[in-house]
């Protein structure tokens, strides 16, 4: 024995206060969390001259997008295409409501003319013109949904 019998007491008495306030914080701390959704989204995407992969690229979008359980809309910029582009892009205009397409010129500054159409809270650009690859597009897209069907948790204000 190191300590004398009320001493141990004392030091059981303690952890266990201890303990009860550790508790309690940790409840306060859970019930104090507010679980809320993420906010709608709307992609703008920026394409010129891709007129063998962009059919692809779009309906792999809006079928995602569908699936996604929010609402989401996507606008794509034709920036000056010479090719087929922007013929597929307004058919699949007509066939999707929430497929929007901007033919613009290379002058232009897209994503500016792009902006007031997105209805969404959080706008993904897409830049399909050098800086993001075809191939990457899909996994990129595919991460940006799975992580908007998640919910958040958020701290609310500590009361007094």
């Amino acid at each position: 024995m190191f300590l004398s019998y009320s001493a141990s007491v004392i030091i059981v008495s303690l952890a266990l206060y201890g303990l009860w306030y550790l508790i309690k914080d940790v409840w306060n701390w859970f019930i104090s969390l507010e679980f809320v959704r993420l906010p709608d989204a709307s992609f703008v995407i920026l394409v010129r001259n891709i007129e063998y992969e962009v059919e692809d690229l779009m309906r792999y979008l809006l079928r995602e997008m569908e699936s996604g359980g929010h609402e989401y809309d996507a606008i794509v910029v034709d920036c000056g295409s010479e090719d087929l582009t922007p013929v597929i892009l307004t058919r699949l205009a007509d066939e999707f409501h929430a497929l929007t397409v901007i033919k613009g010129g290379q002058a232009v500054r897209p994503v500016a003319e792009a902006l007031p159409l997105c209805r969404g809270a959080v706008v993904y650009v897409l830049d399909l013109t050098g800086r993001l690859k075809t191939e990457q597009f899909m996994a990129v897209v595919a991460s940006l949904l799975r992580q908007n069907q998640r919910v958040v948790s958020v701290r609310t204000k500590a009361e007094g």
